[in-house]
């Protein structure tokens, strides 16, 4: 080492391994009476302190001496515990049928009523198609009453019609033989003429006056009797 004057310059630090030896970390290397001295007077502040377990020996005492708790619903609990949760269970075992029995009640009341309206809504139609069949009917009825109707009108404007058209047959069918039977006598009156008929006349018949000539002109006219 060096003197004594040259170290108390210096700062030194150090420290222990595992095996508590001293180590430098910074600064000279200590001696081995230096570091036995130092072990010397670091064991007595050892004993002082207390000795830490060993990991070993933690594990294994509270292993040892520490006991698990115990469960309320373990099988140390008492029997008024058991009685009451029965109890409760059968209630509400009791409560879930009743429940159940209501829902049942209700969907066979719902069904009975749908069954009932689908029936009253099956009458109601079969009452609407009969009275439309019967209004059918009615209306087929009274279009035949119509057509025969309008028939028996036709029938009698058509016989009218044809009365009508017989007597104007029969009245120019007589007019037509009367005009015949005078055209025969007629033809048996003047037998000379070459056509049967009388021959011509000729006669002076008065025109219109002249105004400028104040005289009468006479036309000849030819006229058959």
């Amino acid at each position: 080492m060096g003197s004594t004057e040259s170290s108390e310059g210096r700062r030194v630090s150090f420290g222990m391994d595992e095996e508590e030896r001293v180590r430098v970390l910074q600064g000279i290397r200590l001696s081995e009476n230096v570091v036995n001295r130092m072990k010397g007077s670091s064991q007595p502040s050892k004993a002082g302190q207390p000795t830490p377990p060993s990991p070993s020996g933690t594990s294994e005492g509270p292993e040892k001496d520490a006991k698990p708790p115990r469960s309320e619903h373990s099988g140390g609990r008492p029997a008024g515990v058991d009685e009451d949760v029965l109890k409760r269970y059968k209630q509400e075992q009791a409560m879930v049928q009743d429940e159940l029995l209501q829902v049942a009640t209700r969907e066979r009341e719902a069904a009975t009523q749908h069954q009932r309206v689908s029936l009253q809504r099956g009458e109601g139609s079969v009452d609407q198609d009969k009275w439309r069949s019967d209004q059918l009917v009615r209306e087929l009825e009274s279009r035949e009453a119509e057509l025969r109707r309008r028939d028996t009108f036709y029938k009698e404007q058509l016989g009218r019609i044809e009365r009508k058209n017989a007597e104007i047959y029969k009245l120019s069918s007589q007019q037509f033989h009367e005009a015949a039977s005078k055209m025969e006598g007629m033809i048996r009156l003047h037998p000379g003429s070459a056509a049967g008929f009388p021959p011509c006349q000729q006669f002076l018949f008065p025109s219109s006056s002249s105004s400028s000539v104040g005289l009468t002109t006479r036309y000849p006219r030819h006229v058959c009797f």
